[in-house]
């Protein structure tokens, strides 16, 4: 007769068993991490040696053509942009990422292009070690930290985006740290606090004056972090006015400051032409930040739900994911509530540029992101099957990135998108490097300037909300004057403008009577003749 089990025998055994199923679940998580990790160290590498008008070219383009006037000597404040006519300049964002290009291509003789890629994706990576400080910050210990850095990893958007040659990585960059200062500030030890103090201030001021709608959110998230630490210290039954009063000035008033500053200075430059005066910031002040009557459009909110799967990988992973929390534990985590909030306000914020500008979320999308990891790590953390969901969540959300990416952004990335570049060889042959364009048709984009290697005044947004019609007619004869219309060396004519009939007089402005005409890449090109 087989001797039946004692009671007493059987908890060791459940307990085994639980312990071997805890430890296939860390595996699998650990795998995915280290699948995540394989995909953001290859994915950015992808046509690396492509062009960089594959993807919003416009704004990759004036990147990329101050970081090449840089290059060849333009001033660091009023570093040059030459599309709009002379002075040349009208400075944006404060020009770091820029002279981190141009000096890195200048010392080691390397491609412009190929090395502000390597910028662009070196701070991304950068970017994953004050998050990891961070995670920490906010409880989130060894494995649990996994399943967010993993997310962020695979975030199509994130892996397409941090190979452009824009500065949205670099101020993420600057902006994390930041974060992860005011972190350890108010949440830190004591005797460290000044030292805090200065680097939020140092890395606030830098992230804000490289990109402000990026640093937005992260100064949201700074406020209400040290009024975290004013309402412990006051709880405490230490009001230290003092501590505070220095955390407020350094991490809130010094950014917030060296952005005024800037800006102030970089409308004062736009100011000395007419037609860039139109792009200070109280001009843009509706384009950026859009109109009542935007947010009032049902429409709009779904294309940009839509739009989520961009770094997400599917819209509908949040539902899912919350639906299996109030399910499985039925209770709000405040720390993904809050991480939402964050991510929702600099598109209440900057709602036109989120709409038009479908790489705008590499700035906010990270705290959904993390938001997502805070829950499926409590879900993982949860013993039996309940444990089992979150790692079904995780791989599933990774699986849709993957598909995302495969499908919307490695078509872009895998293609050499050549841009005109028969106008540019036309251009190189029939014009001197020190030569003005004159172009119609194709907004004020820096793209055929920069292919082309010559300063341009682009005829900008004809009938379009920035730059009125009647507006860019009325002022493009003083800055065709200023420029100098014996320096112009080609008239271009684009797309739906081949045949617009202000081309006669845009040639009489340019004095070109007799001029020599050619056709390349959807461009007549109109060459000063014999006049």
């Amino acid at each position: 007769m087989t001797e039946s089990l004692t009671p007493t025998e059987h908890p060791p055994l459940e307990l085994k068993a639980v312990q071997t199923n805890r430890r296939v679940l860390e595996l699998i998580v650990g795998a995915l991490g280290a699948i995540g990790l394989v995909i953001s160290v290859c994915v950015p590498w992808i046509g690396f040696h492509h062009t960089i008008l594959d993807f919003h070219a416009f704004r990759q383009a004036q990147t990329a053509l101050t970081a090449e006037s840089m290059l060849h000597g333009s001033d660091f404040l009023h570093y040059q942009t030459p599309v709009l006519g002379a002075p040349w300049s009208m400075p944006f964002e404060f020009p770091l990422y820029q002279w981190l290009v141009a000096n890195l291509a200048r010392v080691l003789s390397t491609p412009l292009e190929e090395t502000g890629r390597v910028v662009s994706i070196v701070f991304f990576y950068l970017c994953f070690f004050p998050l990891w400080s961070i995670l920490s910050h906010i409880g989130l210990r060894g494995r649990g930290k996994i399943p967010p850095l993993a997310m962020f990893a695979v975030s199509p958007l994130y892996l397409f985006v941090s190979r452009t040659f824009m500065m949205e990585s670099t101020a993420l960059f600057f902006s994390l740290m930041y974060a992860d200062q005011v972190f350890r500030l108010a949440l830190g030890a004591h005797k460290r606090r000044w030292q805090h103090m200065v680097g939020a201030a140092a890395f606030g001021a830098v992230a804000g004056l490289v990109k402000v709608t990026t640093f937005a959110p992260y100064l949201a998230l700074g406020a209400g972090l040290l009024a975290l630490m004013a309402w412990r210290s006051r709880r405490g039954g230490r009001f230290e006015i003092r501590a505070i009063t220095a955390a407020v000035l350094l991490a809130i008033l010094v950014p917030v400051g060296a952005v005024w500053r800037w800006t102030s200075f970089a409308d004062e430059v736009k100011a000395g032409n007419p037609i860039t005066a139109k792009l200070t910031s109280h001009a843009l002040s509706e384009w950026n930040y859009g109109t009542a009557a935007e947010r009032l459009r049902p429409k709009l909110y779904g294309y940009l739900i839509r739009d989520s799967s961009n770094y997400l990988g599917s819209f509908v992973m949040p539902a899912l994911l919350v639906a299996a929390w109030l399910w499985l534990r039925r209770r709000w985590e405040w720390k993904a509530v809050a991480c939402a909030l964050l991510y929702a306000l600099p598109i209440a914020i900057f709602y036109n540029l989120y709409f038009v500008h479908e790489y705008y979320p590499y700035a906010n999308a990270i705290f959904l992101l993390v938001g997502m990891g805070i829950m499926v790590t409590s879900l993982v953390e949860m013993p039996g099957f309940r444990a089992w969901v979150g790692v079904g969540i995780l791989a599933l959300q990774m699986a849709a990135s993957g598909v995302r990416y495969w499908q919307h952004y490695y078509p872009i990335q895998s293609t050499n998108s050549p841009g005109r570049p028969q106008v540019a060889a036309l251009i190189d042959g029939t014009t001197r490097p020190t030569d003005i364009l004159l172009v119609i048709g194709d907004d004020w984009s820096s793209a055929i300037p920069y292919q082309t290697h010559r300063r341009a005044i682009m005829i900008p947004g004809l009938g379009s909300e920035i730059q009125p019609y009647a507006y860019v007619w009325e002022n493009l004869p003083a800055v065709i004057n200023k420029a100098g219309a014996e320096n112009i060396g080609a008239f271009l004519a684009c797309s739906t403008y081949r045949d617009d009939s202000h081309i006669p007089d845009l040639l009489r402005e340019a004095v070109m009577r007799q001029p020599i005409v050619h056709h390349a890449d959807d461009c007549d090109i109109y060459e000063r003749g014999s006049n």
